[in-house]
């Protein structure tokens, strides 16, 4: 089955192999078992499988700690009491700051779970595996009383303004992509609203990685890198440093002719009739001059962000860079692969036409094995950190507890390489 290929219907729970976990570890026949039934059958396979997922304690209660994106993060606290229910033995206790420090704490083995939005490109060298649980998006919003709609905004007009090449919303770049109705609206905003407020991250955030990753790809003279602290040269009058996506919220709603990077699983939390989100241009509407055609510019809906990240899919190569492939801009290889300085944009395919550009697998990051004298990451603290991550990639994939956050399912493909990693986990 291809990456893009529909999920089947489960077969009969009897019809799939067994993953009850036996002593401490799960084997690797098992997890290869649970991937290959992944990969024929669709994810569907892995609600079934994860019934068996339950942990081997009988009284006692780990509470396991997971720190890091605030993206990911309404999405652990959702899964939190819902695996508790699930299996009663273990809670989860997670804390939104930021990737970087979801990243440094794994790391260091401070906590069970280090989220972040970003590839930890050398995992392997402090014992770490990168595991993906989910697909999000990225929207970017704005704050412009009397404008209707969504803006047709592209990486170039964006890298050009958090660049400082453009400073107000009348900028004939910016007028260039808006039809005639939303370009009046913007030439009649009053003067103090005229000025763009560049709102960015103040703490090391994978946001930031993934919009600096559109910026940098999207126009030759970005001034900063594409990495989870990009935009930390960053100053002026006309900058507000906000910590993690909740405050970028309210920065926004906030500041009239603000523009910020908000992850999509913020999006409910939105308000203000003067806040709106907008359609990101693709890589055909990445020149300077925009474009006015509809087809270039992408609104993030479930079928879009699916799209986009088929195409990233598509690319894996397993073998060489284990999951190293960021989704960002319909499949384009970021980070150590291959960064193109000036390219950009999504990739359309006759299969997916309209992919949305801002979208990006959320990552967990934890521990080969138990920390010598640690507290927190211990064997048995792993063992249940395993299950919790399995039962995430089969459970907590379903659209009851996606759909809160507008994040989609991992492909088949996606899930049945996390079968495999987990099962490098000696616990």
């Amino acid at each position: 089955m291809s990456a893009s290929s529909p999920a089947q219907t489960p077969p009969p729970t009897e019809s799939l192999p067994p993953a009850r976990r036996r002593g401490r570890t799960i084997g690797t026949g098992v997890a290869i078992a649970i991937a290959v039934v992944l990969l024929i059958v669709g994810i569907g396979a892995g609600y079934v499988i994860g019934n068996s997922l339950k942990s081997s304690s009988s009284s006692s209660t780990t509470v396991l700690t997971e720190t890091g994106s605030s993206l990911l993060y309404p999405l652990m606290k959702i899964w939190g009491p819902n695996y508790t229910a699930y299996n009663p033995s273990v809670t989860l206790s997670p804390v939104s700051s930021g990737s970087g420090a979801g990243q440094s704490n794994a790391e260091l083995g401070l906590v069970n779970i280090g989220a972040s939005d970003g590839y930890l490109k050398n995992a392997s060298a402090t014992s770490l595996i990168n595991l993906p649980v989910a697909i999000s998006a990225q929207l970017v919003y704005y704050n412009l009383p009397g404008v209707n709609g969504h803006l047709n905004l592209n990486g170039s007009v964006l890298a050009m303004m958090y660049g400082g090449a453009i400073t107000t919303w009348e900028n004939p770049l910016i007028l260039a992509a808006q039809n005639a109705t939303i370009q009046g609206e913007l030439k009649a905003l009053p003067t103090a609203d005229q000025t763009i407020t560049l709102i960015k991250r103040a703490d090391s955030s994978g946001d930031t990685f993934l919009f600096t990753s559109l910026c940098y790809m999207s126009w030759s003279g970005f001034p900063y890198s594409a990495s989870t602290s990009g935009l930390s040269g960053l100053t002026g009058s006309n900058v507000l440093p906000e910590t993690g996506n909740s405050e970028m919220v309210t920065g926004v709603e906030g500041t009239p002719g603000g523009i910020a990077y908000i992850g999509i699983s913020y999006a409910h939390t939105v308000t203000g009739a003067s806040v709106n989100y907008a359609a990101v241009g693709d890589n055909l509407s990445n020149s300077a001059s925009g474009g006015l055609s509809p087809a270039n510019y992408v609104l993030p809906n479930p079928t879009t962000i699916s799209q986009d990240a088929n195409l990233g899919l598509a690319r894996l190569n397993f073998a060489t860079y284990q999951l190293a492939v960021s989704l960002i801009l319909g499949g384009s290889w970021a980070g150590a692969i291959n960064l193109t300085h000036g390219g950009g944009g999504s990739n359309p395919t006759v299969t997916s036409p309209t992919p949305y550009p801002l979208v990006n697998l959320e990552y967990t990051l934890i521990k080969t094995s138990a920390v010598s004298g640690s507290k927190t990451v211990t064997s048995s603290a792993l063992h249940d950190t395993v299950l919790f991550l399995q039962w995430a990639i089969a459970y907590g994939n379903l659209p009851q507890y996606l759909n809160q956050v507008g994040f989609v399912p991992l492909t088949p493909t996606v899930a049945g390489y996390d079968a495999v990693e987990l099962s490098s986990v000696s616990a």
